[in-house]
């Protein structure tokens, strides 16, 4: 059975994670390997490409440096350490996560009594450090409800020992950060709009598409997520994370089988995904195809999905490795849309399957090396504009990606 959303399309980013993107992150901007990857794209068009993003990370740093040194508690969970963005779960500064967690309090009209907020902190510090970021593919899903609690989940948690020590003192100081975020919210805002004007342009095209639910269809179709019952949320446009697609869901209170849906979409996704679409049979594109099958580990775990669905302790346990070892494997595959997420009504589960479409692209691919130039342009070019009618023709998909 097929699921629907409805997302609202919230009309800013979220501000206070603007924010920490813009001072922690590295990322993509002064990645000299992504740079110099050898693709459709050369370095001048990446320099250009990337230049009103860091245009809008140095406004935001200029303006933000002097804000947070009235924050001394916020400060110290600023850090440049670049992560690595090539797995399906590269660990987020915990600050970053944190804010993910708990982005419904932070912008909620009303503060939550003290016991609800305690309540919702120990929630957002479970899912934070659940079973899926354990070593153990036996690890069971903890239960938070006091710094012990958070101390012992630790052991276990897959991170680096420097998150671990900010993730410890998170939990030690939630209630101070909580109330210097809650304070650091209007001079983001004020921040964050006048510096948006740095990728105005990009801004109003991604809000246009936004717009659109079809577009949006059409985006979440491409890259692999399906999901059941009815599901109910916003869109939250991101500036700084502008290649990132990210879902966070979380059970409605009082309703069966829906979930709040919190979709944060970066500002290129429509663009970076029109491009990878053109590009679909080029030769980087196959190659990357072929690396991703070229490991036994993830042909096993292919073969393992064809037969039936499995979430990540299912596949770690079979194949006797750390979830965390089958999630860098599930993150190369996914990077190549080889499989694809499901989400279903029972709580927690988020199910992996073969995406049978990403498997049939490779393979046209390697078919596409007995076409002449003149016959592969035009099977491009006749993939596109049967794309373009499954979308205005009102075609239902029922695949959704993140």
């Amino acid at each position: 059975m097929s699921g629907q959303w409805n997302l609202a399309v919230r009309p800013e980013p979220f501000w206070l994670e603007e924010v920490f993107a813009c001072m922690n992150y590295v990322y993509a901007l002064d990645s000299e390997e992504w740079l110099n990857k050898n693709d459709s794209w050369n370095r001048r068009q990446k320099e250009e490409f990337l230049l009103p993003y860091r245009s809008y990370r140095g406004a935001m740093r200029t303006r933000l440096q002097p804000i947070l040194e009235q924050y001394s508690l916020l400060g110290g969970y600023v850090d440049s350490t670049p992560r690595d963005r090539e797995s399906l779960r590269s660990y987020d500064p915990p600050m970053m996560s944190f804010l993910t967690q708990m982005q419904f309090v932070l912008e909620a009209e009303e503060h939550p009594c003290e016991e609800e907020l305690e309540q919702m902190l120990n929630d957002a510090f479970q899912r934070m450090l659940s079973s899926e970021t354990q070593e153990s593919a036996e690890a069971e899903e903890p239960v938070i409800r006091g710094l012990s609690d958070v101390m012992a989940a630790l052991e276990g948690w897959d991170g680096s020992d420097a998150d671990k020590f900010k993730l410890l003192r998170l939990y030690s100081e939630r209630r101070e950060v909580m109330e210097q975020l809650w304070s650091l919210q209007g001079p983001a805002e004020e921040i964050g709009r006048d510096c948006l004007k740095s990728v105005q342009e990009r801004y109003e095209a991604c809000m246009e598409k936004l717009r659109n639910p079809e577009e949006v269809e059409r985006l979440l179709n491409a890259v692999g997520l399906a999901c059941e019952g009815n599901n109910i949320g916003q869109i939250t446009p991101a500036v700084m994370l502008y290649d990132r697609i990210m879902l966070q869901l979380r059970e409605t209170p009082g309703k069966t089988a829906q979930f709040q849906a919190n979709l944060h979409l970066g500002l290129e996704t429509f663009y970076l995904h029109q491009s990878r679409q053109e590009e679909l049979y080029n030769d980087e594109h196959l190659l990357a195809g072929l690396k991703a099958l070229g490991d036994p580990t993830r042909l096993k775990i292919l073969r393992q999905l064809v037969e039936q669905p499995c979430y990540l302790q299912e596949m770690a346990k079979e194949l006797e490795l750390t979830p965390a070892t089958v999630l860098h494997h599930l993150g190369v595959l996914m990077s190549q849309s080889l499989i694809e997420i499901q989400l279903t009504t029972e709580k927690k589960k988020v199910y992996y399957q073969v995406n049978k479409q990403g498997l049939e692209e490779v393979s046209q691919g390697i078919l596409q090396l007995t076409l002449t130039r003149e016959e592969r342009e035009t099977q491009v070019q006749e993939e596109l504009r049967k794309q373009s009618r499954n979308v205005h023709t009102g075609e239902q998909f029922q695949t959704w990606t993140m």
